[in-house]
């Protein structure tokens, strides 16, 4: 017999040696909160928004407010604002600004935020934050435009005017190199500040009595560092609400250009006040004073806090130039893994072991992409973390083989799948864990499993036998959902047709000339049956069902009674309704992101209205082509009280609405002749178009144009659909077309009959009556 040693992971020193002292988990981390903190960051992650934000940034000053959002908290928003302030560090001034609980929203509250973030972010040099590093190079700018203007006499200007192109340290700090013109400034500081307010007040639309203040407090934070001077700056500023100006942004601006990134708003989450205010603010520093302004907001405080909140023109501002943050990749997952451990100082052996037992590629197995968080992921890999370093070293036995001398004999151990049964027989395992801390364990290591696929794609091997079908007679008799949500099979005959119809309007078989089900004993027996597809081995369940099923449907025939004729439904088994509902909620889950990123795909949601006017057994579909516009088409709904033209292009295009108009109003010219010469009322309808949150001003425009008669703009309605509406009707898309490609192994009627209540609000908005 040969054994294999596993040491203890947690007794592994970085020199793969043994030491008593667990390894500190490198994870634990998961929260950026400022941007100054971002280090060492992943080269790849968000690399494709970086640059976009970064091309915004590097163009003329007051370029448009860059937004940017993320599907929830722990995406990296302030990880990426971090990343922009690390790469326009020497190009512009980067202010990030986070207010606080009580703040008045305002240009003083926002000079404040700014003051106080610089503050806090310290530099390489002792004794030096951001704050005194930009108040030294605004007072170095003014000096050299004094000399360079000759109101400053000085022996050496060219020599003067190299050194106050040099570091600010070199002159402002007791150990710098030209540490003579910082004395000397220090020394006439009272008089000198008048010269700089004065020549600052050119530039810029103050009186130079308020910005000799600020130059005061300037030089005092330059030659002292630390707090002074802060107080001042922090009182002057409450002067910007009088005067409509961030004097002090504004004297930063004179040095570079300044970026403000505008970040943890979600303590004004359901506050559509503060969202207006918000948005004003930020659009007025981005107009009104030349400055470049990123506004970093999870999607639930955009939706509940600003979207829909805001006026229309102030929306279209803010989404003009919006950015949405996606998840992990496997690659962006991986490297973060190895930048952790290659921090915490691991070996190479270590850093391999860790990493293969994490096993990335199987966590991000079944995951829609982008729906991995970079804080998700972190904390699964701490918790591993403990998983991995808190169990015991084991000792386990492996034989050799007698036919060979040279190590241990290959194992041809079986994979344990639905198709392989489990041995009923305990096997008694070596204990790792006590009683109590089994259970956690087990918790914890249980996402390392590997997800069940939404639908099952794989073929039936050559021995084994297809399981053919259960006759139709076996079938029980399921009442199908309300009216709408019934679909209609795709090729049936009189007979079925007629129990569908019958169905839908609640009446039996019977009545409408079928013949009677089977009794309620064999739906007993059926469904129990039916009930035995869900457990793991579908296989062998299906295969009972089989063989079981003519034998319960002739037992339920009542003596010398005709055969049932069954319906010729479209129902898929139970382990597919499953199945498909999984595969939808996933598809809409990753579909989130696009919808909120993009505008609506008309396209799609004709897709889906043309299939389920088709599938519905109540609604009479047609397709018009619209005139003079070649390839295009009019879908139109007619049921029991109502009729329902829908128009499926945005609002940009007028050419397109103008024909729905005139087709619009047409349909309701007949519908009013056809009722009078039939002495009825006239048939209900209107015309639906559908927008999202970007679309409102645009509507707006649409709907007040000459080009819609009054009778027709009373019957228009225009259906919003949120996030979560768009990306449910373009999941339901995606199954069709897998379905029609072959993808998935089922029809799309089997996919509508399945999946139409999940689309329950949208069947109902649209056939509401205006």
């Amino acid at each position: 017999m040969a054994s294999a040693d596993h040491p203890s992971p947690s007794t592994l020193s970085a020199e793969g040696g043994e030491s008593a002292t667990p390894r500190a988990n490198p994870f634990l981390e998961d929260v950026c909160r400022t941007p100054w903190q971002v280090e060492n960051s992943v080269e790849g992650l968000q690399a494709d928004v970086l640059d976009e934000v970064l091309d915004t940034l590097e163009g003329q000053r007051g370029g448009p407010l860059m937004l940017l959002t993320a599907p929830r908290a722990g995406y990296g928003k302030t990880h990426l604002l971090g990343r922009i302030a690390e790469q326009v560090d020497q190009q512009a001034v980067i202010v990030p600004v986070s207010f606080r609980s009580g703040d008045t929203l305002s240009l003083t509250t926002v000079s404040r935020r700014g003051i106080d973030s610089l503050l806090e972010s310290d530099l390489d040099a002792p004794g030096w934050s951001r704050l005194r590093e930009a108040s030294a190079q605004v007072v170095m700018l003014l000096v050299r435009q004094l000399i360079e203007q000759g109101r400053l006499s000085c022996a050496n200007p060219g020599q003067a005017l190299d050194l106050l192109h040099g570091p600010a340290r070199a002159i402002f700090d007791s150990q710098g190199q030209a540490r003579r013109i910082g004395d000397w400034l220090a020394a006439h500081r009272e008089g000198f500040s008048s010269s700089l307010a004065a020549l600052a007040a050119r530039q810029l639309p103050l009186r130079a009595e308020l910005l000799h203040g600020w130059m005061t407090a300037l030089l005092e934070q330059c030659l002292e560092g630390g707090l002074a001077g802060v107080a001042e700056m922090q009182d002057l500023c409450s002067a910007d609400q009088d005067t409509s100006v961030p004097a002090w942004l504004s004297l930063l601006g004179l040095w570079r250009p300044v970026v403000i990134l505008v970040d943890h708003l979600d303590g004004f989450y359901r506050n559509p006040e503060a969202g207006v205010k918000i948005a004003t603010l930020m659009l007025d520093l981005v107009d009104n004073h030349q400055m470049h302004v990123v506004l970093s907001l999870n999607q639930d405080v955009w939706q509940a806090t600003f979207g829909h909140h805001l006026p229309g023109a102030l929306e279209d501002r803010l989404t003009a130039s919006q950015v949405l943050l996606r998840g992990l990749s496997e690659a962006d997952a991986t490297a973060l893994l190895r930048l952790r451990l290659e921090r915490a100082g691991l070996s190479a052996t270590e850093r391999d072991d860790f990493e293969k037992f994490i096993h990335v590629r199987q966590h991000f197995l079944g995951r829609p992409v982008g729906s991995v968080s970079a804080r998700a992921f972190l904390r699964h890999c701490a918790r591993q973390w403990e998983v991995y370093h808190h169990t015991p070293a084991t000792r386990l036995s492996i034989p050799v083989s007698p036919l060979s001398s040279t190590g241990p004999a290959e194992l041809d151990v079986p994979l344990l799948t639905e198709t392989v049964l489990e041995d009923a027989t305990p096997v008694n395992l070596p204990s790792v864990f006590d009683e109590e801390t089994a259970g956690a364990v087990q918790l914890m290591a249980g996402s390392l499993s590997e997800p069940t696929p939404a639908l099952p794609q794989d073929e039936p091997s050559a021995t084994t036998r297809p399981v053919d079908p259960p006759p139709p007679e076996a079938m029980p008799d399921i009442a199908p959902p309300p009216a709408l949500l019934v679909a209609a099979p795709p090729d049936a005959d009189e007979a079925s047709a007629a129990d569908w119809k019958a169905s839908a309007n609640g009446s039996t078989p019977a009545e409408v000339g079928v013949d009677a089900t089977p009794t309620a004993d064999a739906f007993v027996k059926l469904r129990d049956m039916l009930s035995r597809l869900r457990q793991p081995s579908g296989v062998a369940a299906a295969a009972a069902i089989a063989a079981t099923a003519p034998a319960a449907a002739a037992n339920a025939e009542p003596s010398g009674a005709p055969p049932a004729t069954a319906p010729s439904r479209v129902h898929p088994p139970a382990p597919a309704v499953d199945q498909l509902q999984g595969r939808f909620l996933a598809l809409r889950l990753q579909h989130q992101a696009e919808a909120l990123a993009q505008s609506l795909d008309h396209g799609r949601l004709a897709e889906v209205i043309r299939l389920a006017g088709r599938r519905f057994p109540l609604v009479r579909f047609s397709e018009h082509e619209l005139p003079g516009l070649s390839g295009r088409h009019a879908l139109y709904w007619a049921m029991q009280g109502i009729e329902v033209l829908f128009g499926l292009a945005p609002p940009t295009d007028t050419t397109y609405w103008q024909t729905m108009s005139a087709f619009a109003a047409g349909r309701l010219a007949e519908l009013a002749t056809q009722a009078e010469s039939e002495q009825r009322p006239v048939t209900p309808f209107k015309m639906v178009g559908f927008k999202t949150e970007r679309d409102q001003l645009a509507w707006q425009s649409v709907l007040q144009s000459q080009f819609f008669p009054q009778a027709v703009r009373e019957l228009t309605d225009i259906v919003h659909l949120d996030v979560d509406a768009a990306a449910a009707l373009y999941a339901m898309q995606r199954l069709i077309k897998e379905s029609e490609s072959g993808v998935l192994k089922a029809e799309p009627a089997q996919i509508i009959s399945t999946l139409a209540r999940e689309l329950d609000f949208f069947w109902k908005r649209i056939t509401r009556t205006v």
